[in-house]
């Protein structure tokens, strides 16, 4: 049966990616908060729907993912690196054009997709996460899995920085591991996070608080490699609160949840197209106001974010109903 506040959650985390990739950017400390509340939330719902009593083997799992990341990792790139070497490279400008051809695509091999498409490196962390967590979680159970993801990230503090280690985005797999291992070790704590009592709510915004302090205040105060190590912490702590608030999002807002579904359901298509429809959005109100318009603008990049988020979305739709094989899917799941 389908959550429809694991969708509000997706939908809420998707609108704060598009919103972290629309410009003016600020500072690190407060692109850091905006950044994690966005993208790594959708490890903790991929977490949260692992189950690996369903799995029959780890050949079987890594089949299931490869049809359900891979597949729309290489369509996806396909389509963009034929448009980035027919257009995308002279309109991007003379620093794109000094970028050899065969760049992307020894990215994309590498599992850094970069040039063509940077919101994809999600896909190759989250595939590298699960075949590093699959034998994790079956070999150990109860909250042991998480203990072990929490120590893998960690140790990023003193792992060598070896150019292997980017590899389909090991680092940042390992990195972003604990809040996957939190929505799959955790599930009946999760079921929990909801507004039903005073104590309980006061508890989430508490923890909250020291979890967005801690990702806006730390990158001014501490070693800013330590700070993003210790920032899926920060991440777990608001997590509860994030999940209260998309339960009450279900219970008053079910024409939300709706929404929610589409833009969860096409999250993939929504990470392929927003930088390329910012960037449009963006020269066209260049050209019609001058550049200057953007500088230090929040209203405007909250504007334009909604902007894409809309625009997507029948197209998003479109996809899922008529190109599910781009997703890697067989039949629409709307």
């Amino acid at each position: 049966m389908r959550k429809a506040w694991l969708d509000n959650i997706k939908l809420i985390a998707m609108f704060l990616v598009v919103v972290y990739h629309t410009p003016p950017r600020y500072d690190n400390a407060h692109e850091a908060a905006l950044f994690n509340m966005g993208a790594p939330v959708f490890f903790f719902a991929a977490g949260y729907l692992f189950d690996i009593a369903r799995q029959r083997g780890f050949l079987s799992f890594l089949r299931h993912r490869a049809q359900q990341i891979l597949v729309p990792y290489t369509t996806f790139f396909i389509i963009f690196y034929a448009l980035w070497l027919v257009v995308g490279r002279r309109m991007a400008g003379p620093e794109e054009m000094e970028i050899g051809l065969m760049t992307p695509l020894r990215q994309f091999i590498e599992g850094t997709p970069d040039v063509v498409l940077g919101p994809f490196w999600f896909l190759a962390a989250l595939f590298t996460m699960q075949l590093i967590y699959y034998p994790i979680r079956r070999f150990l159970s109860g909250c042991w899995p998480l203990a072990v993801a929490l120590l893998l990230s960690l140790s990023l503090l003193v792992m060598p920085d070896l150019p292997w280690f980017r590899l389909w985005n090991l680092d940042k797999a390992l990195l972003y591991m604990p809040i996957y291992a939190m929505g799959n070790c955790c599930r009946p704590l999760v079921e929990r996070f909801d507004f039903s009592g005073p104590s309980r709510s006061l508890l989430w915004m508490v923890l909250a608080a020291l979890g967005l302090g801690f990702l806006i205040v730390a990158p001014l105060q501490i070693d800013r490699s330590v700070a993003y190590v210790l920032a899926p912490v920060a991440v777990m702590l608001t997590l509860p609160l994030y999940t209260a608030v998309c339960r009450w999002l279900e219970r008053c807002s079910p024409a939300l949840c709706r929404v929610a579904r589409v833009v969860a359901v096409g999250s993939i298509t929504y990470l392929a197209l927003q930088n390329y429809l910012i960037g449009i959005i963006k020269m066209m109100i260049a050209k019609l106001m001058g550049a200057q318009v953007w500088d230090g603008n929040l209203v405007l990049k909250v504007a334009v974010a909604l902007a894409v988020m809309v625009i997507l979305y029948p197209i998003a739709l479109f996809i899922d109903r008529r190109m599910p094989w781009l997703l890697g899917k067989k039949k629409s799941t709307l």
